[in-house]
């Protein structure tokens, strides 16, 4: 292992250095960690495990374009909430896999038990309850595979390639098959892929977000005056390479979507009434947390570019919730919910048609269920008496 030195094309704040590292396990295979060093937020530490001279390169090339076409746009914080009492607990995951109420299965797959489940779904029936409830949402279930066709189309090859899971299967052919079968035969307990070209181009993926499908139901329709709306619950599937830890970032996880399928007026006004009612979902489980404008994890060569769109429209708003501190006591918080518009883009692509006769816009709000629930048993621990009391009888029975 090697440790280099890099020079940033200029400083970087606080934010920004903090996407830099995350995204850069999508640089290098020998690249093994990069971070910004503290006190100059303009030069990197890199480590590199083999062919040093590509990997600066590839380093130089990565941050050319999530730097220097860099906007900075002020980011805003619409709303605070603090906790009343207690500590913020460490070790938590490692706690729960020791109750046996995380069941870990694989790299970023795990199974809930006990509280952990209870809390889960504690969260995901208000979510039931705020849809059909509080927007008269129809309940809808949807596959866990999605066409590649469908997210060609709705732009994510280009705007989140490094996240993709595809799915693929043997060529329908006798001999390679057996050569396949074979293989394994002879190797048991590992998968052996004697040629490339045995596996199929991919012609679905594994589900990124829950909101996809519905889109795609829609194509080509008209929508009544009131619109479509659409609660659902579906595992989605996001790879984050050396990024993927504990609860905090699952390659497989559960996500509660609210989708909002009408006229721009009407998506913005659901939007914000989602946004309302996450604050008294925040209140009724005393968790602390902000609310405030985001982007999403676009590839590095979209990164500048996309998050300035994003942030100059306040398309998307990320509710985060406090959870341990880091090695250093530095303060951490996850997206354990987003509420998002995408403008006219999914009805343009789809060709739906809103009453006013033209292209609907579209939004959503979202949960992501095992965030939610390593920060909820952070904040308030293992003893049943410390949660509160509109979700401790759900949670611990």
């Amino acid at each position: 292992m090697t440790t280099l030195r890099v020079r940033l094309p200029k400083a970087v704040d606080g934010e920004l250095s903090a996407e830099v590292e995350k995204q850069s396990v999508y640089v290098s295979p020998h690249l093994l960690s990069l971070r910004v060093i503290d006190g100059t937020e303009a030069e990197l530490q890199i480590e590199a495990g083999a062919d040093n001279d590509e990997v600066r390169g590839k380093v130089e090339q990565y941050l050319q374009v999530m730097i220097t076409r860099f906007r900075k746009m002020g980011g805003k914080v619409i709303h605070t909430r603090k906790r009343d009492r207690g500590e913020l607990g460490r070790g938590v995951y490692a706690e729960l896999k020791k109750r046996g109420w995380v069941i870990e299965l694989g790299r970023g797959q795990v199974g809930l038990a006990g509280p952990a489940l209870n809390a889960a779904r504690a969260l995901d029936n208000e979510c039931v309850r705020l849809g059909t409830g509080t927007f008269g949402a129809a309940e809808q279930v949807y596959p866990t595979l999605i066409p590649t066709e469908i997210l060609a189309r709705c732009g994510y090859f280009t705007s989140f390639p490094h996240a993709v899971s595809m799915v693929t299967h043997l060529v329908e052919d006798i001999d390679r098959i057996e050569e396949f079968r074979q293989a394994n035969a002879q190797a048991p307990g590992q998968l052996t892929v004697p040629r490339a070209d045995s596996l199929l181009k991919p012609e679905v993926c594994l589900n990124p977000a829950v909101c996809y499908h519905c889109y795609q139901s829609l194509e080509g329709k008209t929508l009544p005056q009131s619109g479509h709306i659409v609660t659902s619950v579906g595992k989605c599937f996001r790879y984050e390479s050396r990024n993927i830890t504990g609860l905090d970032r699952l390659w497989d996880f559960t996500m509660r979507e609210i989708i909002f399928v009408d006229t721009e007026s009407a998506v913005t006004a659901r939007r914000e009434k989602a946004i309302e009612a996450a604050k008294a979902q925040v209140d009724a489980w005393d968790l602390e947390c902000t609310i405030e404008s985001a982007s999403d994890p676009f590839f590095a060569t979209m990164f500048a570019s996309k998050v300035f769109w994003q942030l100059r429209g306040d398309l998307k708003y990320e509710l985060r919730l406090a959870v341990e501190p880091g090695p250093a006591g530095e303060a951490r918080s996850i997206a354990a919910a987003s509420f998002n518009l995408h403008e006219d883009f999914f009805g343009k692509t789809f060709t739906i048609t809103a009453s006013d006769g033209k292209p609907c816009f579209t939004g959503c709000a979202a949960w992501g269920i095992e965030r939610w629930v390593v920060a909820a048993f952070t904040q308030h621990g293992f003893e049943p008496a410390r949660w509160p009391q509109a979700v401790r009888k759900e949670v611990f029975g």
